[in-house]
Parts: structure tokens; C-alpha cells; sequence
């Protein structure tokens, strides 16, 4: 079976994480993030300098990058915390942005091993994590269940065009 591990994002990643958010699977849940790498670079200023609440991180399969995930303490972004309504808990989002890697079991892996080895000891006091995809991707719906996530509160994020939906599972099904 592949590894799949993680390590933070650098500058160096830059030019990946562009054009992995601008591949046509990743286009409708990601197209108003940076088109240029200096523009990624200035977006994500305060992740690559450790200022952000927000940490990003490079999926490996195998040692090969295949795409990104990142977390943060729901309670860090009041707006977030408020719409999702579980202050205690930590957030993430993920893209595979391998196109030949899609529908092949390798998110359902990559959720619960980010899950495992990141989210429950980096943050040994989260109750909970949370994922909240946009209600029309039902494929990244689909991996949360089967990672055993539950989907519940519908949430209207400013600037965004269509809610997402909050998905929720208790850390004790990844320690």
C-alpha cells in the first residue's frame, strides 16, 4: 500500500499549489484563489511565515506531492466560528491535485492519515474536527463519510456563491 505523509509548504511549493488549484476537478471549489505564484506567495504570507492561524501542508504519496491540506482552530476565524458553532473544534480543507489520483481511494486515505498523524497530536484538546465542502461537491462529501465524518449545519460564508456543509467527527475515531 502507497504512504501517505505530510510536511509543511514552502516558498518552494509555491508553483505546485497554483497549478494544483487551477486543474479543472479543483476549478469550481477553488477559482478565486491565486493564478501566479507571486501572487500565491503574497496570499499565503502568513502561512509560510508561521503568522497565520492557518497551516498549510504538502500531501505526499510515496514521497511525490499530490496536493495540499491545511488546518486551524475553528475559534481562530470569528466568522467561521460562529457559522459553524463548535468553537473547540479544528477545521481543515484539502485538495488532491493529481487528476489521475481522483476517485482512486487515495482522498479517503489522505483525510483520515491527515486526521491521524496531523490534527489529533497537533491538537491533543480538539473535541472534534471539521470539514465544510461546498454542498455540490459530493464527491469530497462522499470521502468525509466514509472517513466517518457526519454532515449537519449548511453554512452561507460571505463572498461565497453556494453554502457548504459542515461535517464533523469526534477525534477518537482516528487515535
Amino acid at each position: 500500500m502507497h504512504e501517505i505523509t505530510f510536511r509543511r509548504l514552502t516558498d518552494d511549493d509555491m508553483s505546485a499549489l497554483v497549478g494544483w488549484m487551477a486543474v479543472e476537478h479543483a476549478q469550481p471549489w477553488f477559482g478565486d484563489e491565486p493564478r501566479t505564484v507571486e501572487l500565491a506567495r503574497e496570499h499565503y504570507a502568513g502561512e509560510l511565515d508561521g503568522t497565520s492561524a492557518t497551516r498549510m501542508w504538502i500531501v505526499q504519496l510515496d514521497g511525490r506531492p499530490i496536493g495540499y491540506a491545511q488546518d486551524y482552530p475553528v475559534i481562530a476565524y470569528d466568522d467561521y466560528a460562529v457559522r459553524v458553532q463548535d468553537p473547540g473544534a479544528v477545521a481543515f480543507d484539502y485538495l488532491i491535485g493529481d487528476p489521475e489520483l481522483i476517485d482512486r481511494g487515495i482522498g479517503t486515505r489522505m483525510i483520515a492519515a491527515f486526521c491521524r498523524d496531523v490534527l489529533c497530536p497537533d491538537h491533543p484538546a480538539a473535541p472534534r474536527f471539521v470539514a465544510s465542502p461546498d454542498v455540490r461537491n459530493k464527491r469530497s462529501i462522499r470521502v468525509l463519510e466514509k472517513c466517518g465524518f457526519t454532515p449537519g449545519l449548511w453554512i452561507q460564508p460571505e463572498a461565497v456563491q453556494y453554502p457548504e456543509i459542515v461535517c464533523t467527527a469526534p477525534r477518537e475515531l482516528f487515535e
